[in-house]
């Protein structure tokens, strides 16, 4: 099975879509609306506010799966059990956007749920009427009872990772996951909501084809209702040769240089400790914490302006940011810069 660019983005949209709608406001649907029109101009002193942020709980994880930074024990080694933000950090990054923002993801690089107090930030969003979703390995053993508090906390989507069909073909990526474990926790959690007359958390099997796992996705289709899932979404392994290839030609391509790069305009990736990036891909951008400093600020700061005016077609190579010209495959060969 082929997952084009195109399904892929149409089920991203889809998927988002269906969490933060009932969330609406005029104010919101207003900034949405103005947001998409400096995107499309590239106007990089912006008047709207972001529509969406990742907020990194915790950088830790338990899993070490080979092509993720984690399975290196030297990357392992600089963190600490207190890696966590806190609920009031929380609050300080959540509210002054609260009124305009669709919607949080409780995600980065590390677990979610190896946050000492997950709930209170999820419960916290949902009172302030935003969206919630967050991805996880959902290998860890959880009590009913506290599966049933993240039922009623209001999170909308848990995207269960989930690459294979079978306990053999899961553990050949999965390093240290437990496929049994996290059946069982999806099926409690469809119990919970079932006893409780609840649709929400939204449960997603997230699938990430590798050639290994490639041959059980028509089990996943098969299967996902009757193991707890409400759907399943189908991603292709990002250091897969041809998709790699097909990435590399777009990244070059006159069609990638006028679309420019959503991530300035509509997200911001908040890391655990506050520190601000325009996107998952890269750390160092150094354009502000969101702890120490207001994220309105950070958000229309000269250098956020700077970094979208790099991106509009006009200004690529001589103003695009050093980081940005990596992703777009222009990056001068003789320099070296701080990538995460």
């Amino acid at each position: 099975m082929k997952i084009t660019k195109q399904r892929y983005k149409s089920e991203y949209f889809f998927r988002h879509f269906q969490n933060f709608w009932r969330y609406l406001s005029l104010r919101k649907i207003f900034n949405l609306i103005l947001n998409i029109i400096e995107f499309k101009f590239k106007i990089s002193a912006v008047h709207s506010l972001p529509l969406y942020l990742k907020i990194e709980p915790t950088p830790l994880c338990q899993l070490r799966c080979p092509s993720c930074r984690h399975s290196s024990s030297l990357y392992n080694k600089q963190f600490q059990k207190g890696m966590q933000i806190t609920l009031e950090q929380f609050k300080q990054i959540v509210n002054p956007l609260s009124p305009t923002l669709l919607g949080i993801s409780l995600s980065n690089y590390g677990e979610p749920l190896l946050h000492r107090d997950i709930l209170s930030l999820i419960e916290y969003a949902h009172r302030r009427n935003i969206a919630v979703s967050f991805p996880t390995n959902f290998s860890l053993k959880l009590s009913k009872d506290w599966m049933e508090e993240l039922v009623n906390s209001g999170l909308d989507s848990l995207l269960v990772s989930l690459d294979g069909a079978t306990e053999e073909t899961y553990n050949k990526y999965r390093v240290g996951g437990n496929f049994s474990l996290i059946l069982q926790n999806v099926k409690t959690i469809s119990e919970i909501k079932r006893k409780l007359k609840l649709n929400r958390p939204y449960i997603i099997w997230k699938y990430v084809i590798f050639n290994h796992n490639r041959h059980e996705i028509s089990i996943v289709m098969q299967k996902y209702r009757e193991w707890g899932f409400d759907s399943y979404e189908f991603v292709e392994d990002k250091f897969n040769p041809k998709l790699q290839e097909d990435k590399n030609a777009y990244a070059t391509s006159p069609r990638r240089r006028r679309a420019g790069c959503f991530w300035a305009w509509y997200t911001m990736v908040i890391q655990w400790d506050g520190e601000v990036s325009p996107c998952c891909s890269y750390k160092s951008f150094d354009i502000g914490n969101a702890i120490k400093e207001n994220i309105v600020k950070i958000w229309r700061s000269e250098q956020y302006n700077q970094l979208r005016l790099g991106l509009s077609a006009k200004k690529y190579t001589d103003k695009m940011h050093p980081l940005c010209k990596k992703c777009f495959k222009i990056l001068e060969p003789t320099k070296s810069y701080n990538i995460r």
